[in-house]
């Protein structure tokens, strides 16, 4: 039988998505969810393009994934003053008040992942993982 990359890796992120999601749902969040709060954290203010590429995401799943999260007030939307057909998202006090509540329960996950993974193909998944995105992502 052929090996199907797609398949083989769609398998192992629903698995991987799975685990966090169990832990992240304590605090009413999913894992693409937090990935978003994580990043606009990191950026402290941030454009729907800088989102797009540091998430790699296309505009379509970043606004579905942006749309519960400004709807909940956790991510404020101004106008971009320099480009006022650009808008700025940062975190709400909201939001940034439950990515601190959910970033030891995310960091508690990374640990038990790589506990059952083992740190070795945890480098290995990493390494790939950002070879296959640096391959082919044209980033």
């Amino acid at each position: 039988m052929e090996v199907c990359f797609n398949f083989a890796m769609r398998k192992s992120t629903r698995v991987i998505t799975h685990f966090y999601e169990e832990r992240l749902s304590q605090v009413g969040l999913k894992v693409g969810q937090f990935s978003v709060l994580r990043a606009v954290n990191f950026l402290k203010q941030t454009t729907n393009k800088e989102l797009q590429r540091g998430l790699v995401l296309d505009q379509t799943t970043l606004s579905r994934s942006l749309k519960p999260l400004i709807r909940d007030g956790l991510l404020l939307v101004t106008t971009d003053e320099k480009d006022k057909r650009s808008k700025l998202i940062q975190l709400s006090k909201k939001g940034l008040k439950l990515y601190q509540t959910a970033l030891p329960i995310w960091k508690q996950a990374q640990e038990q992942l790589e506990e059952k993974l083992g740190g070795k193909d945890v480098k290995q998944i990493v390494k790939l993982s950002e070879s296959i995105v640096k391959k082919l992502a044209n980033i």
